[in-house]
């Protein structure tokens, strides 16, 4: 896992998933924006997704990873009382700003800027 960097699509109609690769990359640009990333960094990240698919996994880290965003993303739903109360892109946010297993005790959003940017975030000091 490189950054851990996730976002919600919400409302993605049956007609829309035959362009699910065009729904995905106006997202990622979308949050990319609201990420406040450059143009210059978001066009090259967009560039790179050329040749996208869909693959099985069977790493339990990967669906540990995937179940556990499941799970905050249905907490911070039902805590708004459903969906038509989300503000995504600041839910999206909140998301990357959680520490995840597996994240060397950065944010999935500092994974992503390091990613991005070349940029090392400071690593918290042990406290043990």
């Amino acid at each position: 896992m490189r950054t851990l960097y996730s976002f919600l699509m919400p409302r993605v109609k049956k007609e829309n998933l035959q362009n699910i690769f065009d729904e995905f990359l106006f997202n990622l640009n979308m949050n990319l924006r609201a990420e406040r990333f450059s143009l210059e960094v978001i066009n090259r990240v967009l560039s790179e997704y050329t040749d996208m698919g869909f693959a099985k996994t069977a790493s339990k880290t990967v669906l540990g990873t995937m179940t556990q965003l499941m799970f905050e993303y249905e907490v911070l739903i039902e805590m708004k009382e459903g969906l038509e109360n989300v503000k995504v892109f600041e839910m999206n946010k909140h998301i990357n700003r959680s520490l995840m297993r597996g994240s060397r005790h950065l944010h999935p959003i500092e994974m992503l800027q390091e990613l991005l940017t070349g940029v090392q975030v400071p690593r918290p000091r042990s406290v043990l």
